[in-house]
């Protein structure tokens, strides 16, 4: 059987070579009819370019895109989806949002177009909004996506990874509760955030049982990073009733917590309690030694990965979310409250 060359679906899709390999290629300068056209008549002549021809002995591929990739976080999440990867004989491709090479945003339909082409079998995007239209092009285009901790909540249905976040949040405030503190502080993480939503939904559920009103000033907007955390402890600072607990929804602003309470002369378990969330690898290092609320980051990356593969294989498989459990992890920096 005589092989199948560029330059046959060209001549077939009546355009010229360079316009085929730029539509087979996801080049931006060409319009969709034209890409659907000459992805169509490649298909009904069996056309395999070269560097999938190369890829079919290769091992299969999977992308994890994240906003950022130097965060504690973030590395802990890919050292879990990096395990499952070799685990299961699978090439796994890290990216981050500015990732893409110029002229191609991560996420856009070009560059969706390219792992498609180029043989990806999933996508795990980590912390990042992700658009209900590049949900239904990823269904529509048979490429399965998997959201770890989703950075905003969606229309469309998609498979989510991510942790008991309600029920951490209220196990956090629960404990500062125990200590004796009434007058708890949250800051709160992104307001689209859906991890950052459900902490904030546990920590009223614990303050609302026990019976306590949240004053205003009390809850400040944080964007899990350390100087968020620096300036929503300021900001509660300045209530006519500061708190004598915070409670950050992520280890990064509760670090900026710790060290704004130090500068401003609280000592910290002594006048101020603080509780972070995630359990980073910093948490035991800080100075005190951060309480927290472990979330399993390593392993929500191996089941992002598992749940991909599966969906790969069988896209029906499953839909709803899977939640991992959470567990409070006591260290020096909370005491109880000295009346």
């Amino acid at each position: 059987m005589t092989e199948v060359r560029l330059k046959d679906v060209a001549e077939a899709a009546g355009v010229s070579l360079s316009t085929a390999s730029k539509a087979l290629g996801g080049g931006r300068d060409v319009g969709e009819t034209v890409r659907r056209s000459v992805t169509k008549v490649s298909e009904e002549l069996g056309y395999r370019s070269r560097s999938r021809r190369t890829r079919a002995d290769a091992l299969p591929l999977v992308t994890l895109v994240s906003d950022n990739l130097e965060s504690p976080y973030t590395l802990e999440v890919l050292s879990g989806a990096v395990h499952a990867a070799k685990r299961m004989g699978v090439a796994l491709i890290s990216t981050d949002l500015h990732g893409a090479r110029e002229g191609t945003d991560v996420m856009s339909p070009a560059w969706l177009r390219q792992q498609v082409a180029g043989g990806v079998k999933g996508i795990v995007v980590v912390t990042s909004e992700v658009s209900d239209a590049q949900i239904r092009w990823c269904r529509q285009n048979g490429l399965p996506l998997i959201l770890v901790d989703p950075a905003a909540p969606n229309a469309e249905e998609v498979v989510t990874i991510g942790s008991t976040n309600w029920q951490g949040g209220k196990q956090a405030t629960e404990h500062l509760l125990a200590l004796g503190h009434r007058r708890i502080g949250l800051v709160r993480g992104p307001e689209e955030s859906v991890p950052a939503v459900e902490r904030h939904q546990g920590y009223l559920t614990a303050m609302q049982q026990a019976g306590l009103e949240v004053a205003a000033g009390w809850v400040q907007p944080g964007l899990f990073t350390p100087e968020s955390g620096r300036l929503a402890l300021l900001r509660m600072l300045e209530s006519e009733t500061p708190p004598t607990a915070v409670f950050a929804t992520s280890d990064a602003m509760a670090i900026g917590v710790l060290r704004t309470a130090h500068e401003v002369g609280l000592a910290v378990p002594g006048d101020l309690s603080v509780v972070g969330f995630d359990d980073t690898w910093f948490a035991s290092w800080s100075s005190p030694a951060l309480t927290t609320v472990r979330q399993p980051l390593g392993s929500m990356g191996q089941v992002a990965v598992e749940r991909v593969l599966a969906l790969a294989g069988d896209p029906g498989r499953f839909a709803h979310p899977f939640q991992l459990e959470t567990r409070l992890v006591v260290r020096e920096s909370t005491a109880p409250h000295a009346l």
